[in-house]
Protein backbone atom coordinates (compact mmCIF):
# COMPACT_ATOMS: atom_id res chain seq x y z
CA UNK A 1 0.00 0.00 0.00
CA UNK A 2 0.85 3.60 -0.59
CA UNK A 3 3.59 4.80 1.65
CA UNK A 4 3.77 1.21 4.01
CA UNK A 5 7.67 1.87 3.86
CA UNK A 6 7.24 4.04 6.69
CA UNK A 7 5.54 3.56 10.68
CA UNK A 8 2.75 6.06 12.11
CA UNK A 9 4.45 9.99 12.87
CA UNK A 10 7.92 8.95 10.55
CA UNK A 11 8.95 11.59 8.82
CA UNK A 12 8.19 11.19 4.96
CA UNK A 13 9.89 14.23 3.69
CA UNK A 14 10.95 18.10 3.87
CA UNK A 15 11.15 20.50 1.38
CA UNK A 16 11.12 24.29 1.27
CA UNK A 17 8.76 26.53 -0.24
CA UNK A 18 8.81 30.27 -1.73
CA UNK A 19 5.26 32.02 -1.28
CA UNK A 20 6.41 34.77 -4.05
CA UNK A 21 4.07 37.35 -5.98
CA UNK A 22 4.26 35.68 -8.68
CA UNK A 23 2.95 31.82 -7.51
CA UNK A 24 0.11 34.64 -5.60
CA UNK A 25 -1.01 36.20 -8.81
CA UNK A 26 -1.09 32.84 -10.74
CA UNK A 27 -3.17 31.13 -7.62
CA UNK A 28 -5.52 34.28 -7.56
CA UNK A 29 -5.94 34.23 -11.44
CA UNK A 30 -6.78 30.08 -11.06
CA UNK A 31 -9.20 31.11 -8.72
CA UNK A 32 -10.90 33.22 -10.21
CA UNK A 33 -9.93 36.38 -7.64
CA UNK A 34 -8.96 40.07 -8.50
CA UNK A 35 -5.83 41.00 -7.75
CA UNK A 36 -5.89 42.78 -3.86
CA UNK A 37 -3.07 44.76 -2.12
CA UNK A 38 -2.75 41.11 0.72
CA UNK A 39 0.12 40.98 2.68
CA UNK A 40 -0.75 37.47 4.05
CA UNK A 41 -1.08 33.90 2.28
CA UNK A 42 -4.07 32.84 2.55
CA UNK A 43 -4.59 29.02 4.19
CA UNK A 44 -5.49 27.42 0.80
CA UNK A 45 -2.47 28.75 -1.36
CA UNK A 46 -0.39 27.51 1.55
CA UNK A 47 -1.80 23.85 1.59
CA UNK A 48 -2.10 23.96 -2.35
CA UNK A 49 1.58 24.65 -3.12
CA UNK A 50 2.72 22.36 -0.04
CA UNK A 51 0.68 19.39 -1.41
CA UNK A 52 2.30 19.87 -4.79
CA UNK A 53 5.39 19.45 -3.91
CA UNK A 54 4.65 16.40 -1.25
CA UNK A 55 2.83 15.02 -4.36
CA UNK A 56 6.21 15.33 -6.62
CA UNK A 57 8.11 13.76 -4.07
CA UNK A 58 5.42 10.64 -3.26
CA UNK A 59 3.30 10.32 -6.37
CA UNK A 60 0.07 9.23 -5.39
CA UNK A 61 -0.93 5.40 -6.85
CA UNK A 62 -3.80 5.74 -10.26
CA UNK A 63 -7.24 5.47 -8.85
CA UNK A 64 -6.36 7.74 -5.62
CA UNK A 65 -8.43 10.65 -4.59
CA UNK A 66 -7.69 13.48 -2.26
CA UNK A 67 -10.89 13.52 -0.09
CA UNK A 68 -9.67 16.19 2.00
CA UNK A 69 -7.43 19.06 3.57
CA UNK A 70 -8.07 20.77 6.96
CA UNK A 71 -5.13 23.52 7.46
CA UNK A 72 -4.11 25.94 10.40
CA UNK A 73 -1.86 29.24 10.19
CA UNK A 74 -1.04 30.04 13.86
CA UNK A 75 1.01 32.85 12.77
CA UNK A 76 0.07 35.35 9.82
CA UNK A 77 2.54 34.31 6.73
CA UNK A 78 3.55 37.26 4.52
CA UNK A 79 3.73 37.26 0.99
CA UNK A 80 7.17 36.46 0.06
CA UNK A 81 8.10 34.08 2.75
CA UNK A 82 10.45 30.86 2.31
CA UNK A 83 9.16 27.96 4.47
CA UNK A 84 10.34 24.83 5.46
CA UNK A 85 7.61 22.20 5.39
CA UNK A 86 8.03 18.70 7.13
CA UNK A 87 5.80 16.20 6.69
CA UNK A 88 4.73 12.90 8.94
CA UNK A 89 2.71 10.12 8.61
CA UNK A 90 -0.28 10.75 10.74
CA UNK A 91 -2.26 7.63 9.80
CA UNK A 92 -3.32 4.45 7.72
CA UNK A 93 -6.12 2.70 7.80
CA UNK A 94 -7.22 -0.15 5.88
CA UNK A 95 -11.00 0.35 5.21
CA UNK A 96 -13.29 -1.73 2.62
CA UNK A 97 -10.49 -2.29 0.11
CA UNK A 98 -8.84 1.40 0.46
CA UNK A 99 -6.71 2.88 2.36
CA UNK A 100 -7.10 6.22 3.99
CA UNK A 101 -4.02 7.95 4.24
CA UNK A 102 -3.65 10.58 6.53
CA UNK A 103 -0.69 13.13 5.85
CA UNK A 104 0.40 15.69 8.16
CA UNK A 105 2.68 18.88 7.55
CA UNK A 106 4.34 21.42 9.52
CA UNK A 107 5.50 24.50 8.40
CA UNK A 108 7.97 26.44 9.80
CA UNK A 109 10.63 29.53 9.75
CA UNK A 110 13.50 29.72 11.59
CA UNK A 111 12.50 26.76 13.29
CA UNK A 112 9.06 28.36 14.80
CA UNK A 113 6.25 26.67 13.91
CA UNK A 114 3.55 28.98 11.80
CA UNK A 115 1.02 26.71 10.78
CA UNK A 116 0.27 22.69 10.17
CA UNK A 117 -2.47 20.76 7.67
CA UNK A 118 -3.97 17.32 7.13
CA UNK A 119 -4.53 15.73 3.55
CA UNK A 120 -6.36 12.83 3.78
CA UNK A 121 -5.86 10.91 0.72
CA UNK A 122 -7.81 7.55 -0.49
CA UNK A 123 -5.70 5.19 -2.07
CA UNK A 124 -6.10 1.28 -3.39
CA UNK A 125 -4.23 -1.26 -1.45
CA UNK A 126 -2.46 -2.57 -4.19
Amino acid sequence: MYLDKFKIKDQLCEFDIELNEEYIFDYYNSCGINFHDYQYVFPTELATLSLKYFLEKFPIPNGSIHTSQEIEITTPIKIGSKLTCRAFLDSIKEIRGRGIVIVNIKYTKSKKILGHANATLLVPLS
